[in-house]
């Protein structure tokens, strides 16, 4: 998508991650679409419902190829 820079959005999630002491991947899953908008979003829900024991390592490299 234009002007999008899906580093900045990995970067600050997983800055924010860090900072929660979050450690549950399921939970680090299902918070990484609150971050997300419109189209980006969609394809997130899509990907984790089609993928649902999926770790974030996985969303993360797979959104990062996709934007």
């Amino acid at each position: 998508m234009k002007d999008t820079n899906p580093n900045a959005h990995i970067i600050f999630f997983k800055n924010t991650i860090k900072a929660n002491g979050e450690t549950m991947e399921t939970d680090i899953i299902n918070m990484s679409s609150f971050t997300l908008q419109d189209n980006i979003l969609e394809w997130g829900e899509n990907f984790v419902q089609d993928h649902p024991n999926c770790i974030f390592d996985e969303l993360e490299q797979t959104f990062c190829k996709h934007f």
